[in-house]
Parts: C-alpha cells; sequence; structure tokens
C-alpha cells in the first residue's frame, strides 16, 4: 500500500470518527432537550399510528412513551368522547392530505388513570418528493391549568353579572320607591303648609301656627334634598343657580339655633356679605354637616366658628371647631362612605362627609379637611365665585 493510500485511508477514518462525535453531540443535545421539554414531541404514520413519542408524555398522558406505541388502533382511543368527531373530521379531511397543511386544535384527552387533560395540539404533514402523505408530526403542550383557570373566571365573570342585574333592579327598585315617597311627602307636607298659611292670614298672632308653617317648609325642603340626593348619588346633573352663599349660610345655621348660646355650643358666623356662586341648594348641606360634625365629635372645645370670604377668583367656607384633632392619615378617608373615626359614640352612618363629598364633586368643588390650632379641625369648602 503506497504511502498516499494509507493518508487518504486515515482521512476517511478521522472524517467518520468526526462524524460519529458530530451526530453524538447533536443526539446528546437532542435528549438533553427532551429532558427538559414540558410538551410532547410525535409522529404519526398516515394513518395516525404512533411512530415515536418523546418528552413530557407521562405527565401529561399518564402513559408511558411505548404504551402510546402499542396502542390498539390509534391515537384517537385516548381523545375525549366528546371532542373526537370533530377532530377526526378535521384532520381526515382533504385538507389535510394537502401538502403545506398546518393546523393547531385545543381538545380533552383521557389519561391513563381517566383524569381529563386539556392540551394544544400544533400538526402538520410531511410529504415526500412524489407528493404522498409520508407522516404527521407535532407538538402537544398541557393547558388544563389554563382552562381551569379560564372557567373559574367564567363563573366569576357569570356571577357578578348576576349580582350586577340584581343591584340594578334594586336600585331601580329604590328609585322607585323614593319617587312615591317623596311624592306622597310633598303631597301632605304641601297640604300642611297651604293650611297653616290660611290659619296664619286668620290668627296671625298664634305662635304654633308659625312652629307648624316653619317646619312644614323645612319638610318641603328636606324632600327637594333627598331628590337631589338621589340624583348625584346616580351622577345625573343636577340645576344650578346664582346662589348667594352668605344667604344660604345663615339660613343653614339658623337650624342650630336652639342650641347655639344654651350652654351646649357657641357658633360664631364671620361671613362675608353677598358672596355669589352658581350652585344648587343642595350645597347647604355642606355647611349643615360641617357644624353638625363639629358639634357632634368636638363638644370638648364647646365653640364653632363659621367663615366665608372671597379668596380669589373662588369663595372659601370654612368650618372650625376645638375639639380633638383628626390624624394626618385619616384626613381624607373620612371623605370615604361609611369611615366613622370613632365608634364608641355611634353618632353616624359615615356617610355624611361622603355626601359633602358628592355634592362638592357635582359643583367642582374641593373638601378638605386641616388641623385647627392649639386643636381641633377646620373643614373647608372652595367653590368658584361668580364675576
Amino acid at each position: 500500500m503506497t504511502k498516499k493510500t494509507k493518508t487518504a485511508d486515515n482521512s476517511a477514518v478521522s472524517g467518520e470518527n468526526q462524524s460519529l462525535k458530530t451526530r453524538q453531540l447533536i443526539d446528546d443535545q437532542y435528549k438533553s432537550f427532551l429532558e427538559d421539554f414540558q410538551g410532547i414531541a410525535y409522529r404519526m404514520d398516515p394513518h395516525w399510528k404512533p411512530v415515536f413519542f418523546h418528552g413530557a408524555v407521562k405527565q401529561i398522558t399518564g402513559y408511558g412513551e411505548n404504551d402510546l406505541l402499542n396502542l390498539k388502533p390509534d391515537w384517537y382511543d385516548i381523545v375525549h368522547p366528546d371532542d373526537l368527531p370533530e377532530l377526526k373530521q378535521k384532520y381526515q379531511s382533504r385538507e389535510f392530505r394537502k401538502p403545506g397543511f398546518k393546523a393547531q386544535r385545543e381538545y380533552r384527552i383521557l389519561t391513563k388513570k381517566g383524569n381529563q387533560r386539556w392540551i394544544n395540539d400544533s400538526i402538520q404533514s410531511v410529504f415526500d418528493e412524489s407528493g404522498n402523505l409520508v407522516f404527521i408530526e407535532g407538538v402537544i403542550f398541557d393547558l388544563t391549568e389554563r382552562k381551569l383557570a379560564e372557567e373559574r373566571l367564567r363563573k366569576s365573570e357569570a356571577k357578578y353579572r348576576e349580582l350586577s342585574e340584581q343591584l340594578a333592579e334594586t336600585n331601580n327598585l329604590k328609585d322607585l320607591l323614593l319617587d312615591v315617597i317623596t311624592h306622597d311627602l310633598r303631597n301632605a307636607a304641601g297640604n300642611i303648609f297651604g293650611f297653616t298659611s290660611l290659619l296664619k292670614e286668620l290668627n296671625p298672632n298664634l305662635e304654633f301656627v308659625n312652629n307648624i308653617e316653619s317646619s312644614s317648609l323645612a319638610l318641603l325642603n328636606v324632600i327637594d334634598n333627598a331628590s337631589t340626593l338621589a340624583k348625584i348619588s346616580a351622577g345625573e346633573k343636577i340645576d344650578m343657580f346664582p346662589l348667594d352663599l352668605t344667604e344660604t349660610l345663615k339660613d343653614s345655621l339658623e337650624e342650630f339655633g336652639p342650641m347655639n348660646g344654651k350652654g351646649m355650643v357657641e357658633i360664631k358666623a364671620r361671613l362675608q356679605e353677598k358672596l355669589m356662586v352658581k350652585a344648587n341648594p343642595i350645597i347647604s348641606q355642606v355647611f349643615k354637616n360641617y357644624v353638625s360634625n363639629a358639634i357632634k365629635y368636638a363638644f370638648e372645645g364647646l365653640l364653632v366658628i363659621v367663615e366665608a370670604y372671597k379668596e380669589e377668583d373662588h369663595v372659601k367656607v370654612t368650618v372650625k371647631d376645638f375639639g380633638t384633632t383628626i390624624l394626618e392619615e385619616n384626613r381624607k378617608i373620612i371623605f370615604e362612605r361609611r369611615v366613622t373615626l370613632d365608634r364608641s359614640r355611634k353618632l353616624g352612618s359615615g356617610l355624611g362627609l361622603a355626601i359633602v363629598k358628592k355634592i362638592a364633586d357635582i359643583h367642582d368643588a374641593e373638601v378638605w379637611v386641616e388641623p385647627n390650632h392649639p386643636t381641633g379641625n377646620i373643614f373647608c369648602l372652595r367653590i368658584k365665585a361668580m364675576d
């Protein structure tokens, strides 16, 4: 054998060894990939007889790779009976046997223990050079957790949709009830007011007639306010009028007259004259709530000061008390629904300041509370002044 021939043979052996090493490396990498692969890679013959299964076969199906290879007659054995007709129709159609066919389906299988699992099955058809279907290959991933989460979400959505419908129906009934009550109360209060006005003309000096007249008028205002508050709660617009806040404050403070200077509390009013704003009369509820809270929760000071004045292009109203100062972290949340800071006194439902916030919002006004000195609180309202 010549030296040249030996060299050629050595080169051939060396090349073959290198090829074997490369194939071994590829095989090792493929096995490593399959060990970490969370799905199933598979191949079927044209009649859906399994050729191989690799990957998380046991974790997803409960079967070993050899179990699936020996399934008789085919893969369809483990497909859920409810999903099988549609799957067969799709995968045995003419489209399935055309070159370039690819499809993706979500369906259920039954594991070896009979448990139901959802899978995503992505497949493609592979053809030879003559256009004959050679095999089907694909990848399967487990969708069970996702499907269970979607089902829980659907049930939750259905539940809350039903609750929402019930709430809407309740709100409609509430609105109807409010309309009936306010209508009937207005009629009764209107009749009382009309008769007392007539009695007043006949007997102008009877004090109790004057009291009945003023009380019936106050009741009519309460009814109007209830209707307006219902509109505000529903997010509806309310009518706005030119309003003198000074006069509105004076009228509001009259309700606290029996308490003022009678040893219960002293209310001092420092009001700038003619403070015109565009507002609904319901804004008086802001001041009444402020003063009422000052009396209820700050009785230690026995003094409430109400001030109103022009501040650039706004009107500012403040109600000062000298009781216990509200902590800084609570100064915003007290305007939220059903928040009361001192439940031991049981003096309210926690709705008052939430109503104040709603009334302020619909007027594009601001409400807040800040500390008074040396102790107590200052409840504030700022609203745009009329030009």
